[in-house]
């Protein structure tokens, strides 16, 4: 057995959208599966114009210090947020890989972009019918029955990412917290395009758990209007601990998605 490890986006936390995956693949050879070029542009492009105001449903998260927050209404502010905006570009780091994706948030979800890691870097386009990965600059599509070890890797991804990027089962996950509050002053947070935001620090009450993952810590940076501007966690997935810190920029900016077809 060799692993090879993936991320899959679920965007946001809106969407908590990024998880990191290990998936065994038999050694040998690879088989054979479907590959391709970006040739079709997904029509799931969003108008672009931001959330410059708070949702309705962020009422009842007062970013006041100490302010206490329940999951159920911190999750729904942040979902809000990200219906709101619609699309937007993650950053993604931990201490074994980096990656960036642009992603539509709403009723089609979709995520696009790379992944590297101590196997190389993936490009990956996600949708709620497929998955694809590349393979050494191949374009390979998810089938779980395929005989090559890449298609089901693939498909691993595919389903982590129809599971947990679909906002109301994000939103578990938030809800899941026994409790939030807002911590003294805010922080200035330096994001990857170069600005520095000004947000307040949610933290989460304690450690939590939800389907398949053991949260130990957790924190939500949201700016002015709610804009989600950071999450980090520290948590078990697969048996496996690890701290990721995602970004997010470019909200409401327009994205396109580029779907590899045969």
């Amino acid at each position: 057995m060799r692993r090879t490890s993936t991320t899959a986006l679920g965007l946001t936390l809106a969407s908590v959208g990024l998880l990191l995956l290990a998936a065994c693949a038999p050694t040998g050879d690879p088989g054979t599966a479907d590959s391709a070029t970006p040739t079709a542009i997904a029509s799931q492009t969003p108008a672009g114009v931001p959330a410059v105001s708070s949702p309705s449903e962020c009422d009842d998260v007062d970013l006041i210090a100490d302010a206490t927050v329940t999951g159920d209404a911190l999750s729904a502010c942040v979902i809000a947020y990200s219906r709101a905006a619609g699309s937007g570009h993650l950053h993604l780091q931990s201490a074994d890989l980096t990656g960036e994706a642009d992603f539509v948030f709403g009723d089609a979800p979709a995520t696009s972009g790379s992944v590297t890691g101590s196997d190389g870097t993936h490009d990956f386009v996600l949708t709620p019918d497929e998955a694809w990965v590349s393979f050494d600059g191949a374009w390979v599509r998810a089938d779980p029955t395929s005989s090559d070890y890449r298609a089901v890797i693939a498909a691993t991804i595919g389903e982590t990412y129809r599971a947990f990027a679909d906002p109301s089962a994000a939103a578990a996950l938030l809800a899941a917290a026994p409790g939030w509050t807002v911590q003294p002053d805010r922080d200035t947070v330096s994001l990857p395009d170069g600005t520095e935001v000004r947000a307040w620090r949610v933290h989460a009450n304690g450690s939590f758990s939800a389907p398949g993952v053991d949260v130990k810590d957790m924190t939500v940076w949201l700016g002015e209007g709610h804009r989600v501007v950071a999450i980090q966690e520290t948590g078990s997935f697969g048996g496996i601990e690890t701290t990721t810190m995602q970004q997010f920029t470019g909200w409401g900016e327009p994205v396109k998605i580029e779907v590899p077809k045969g």
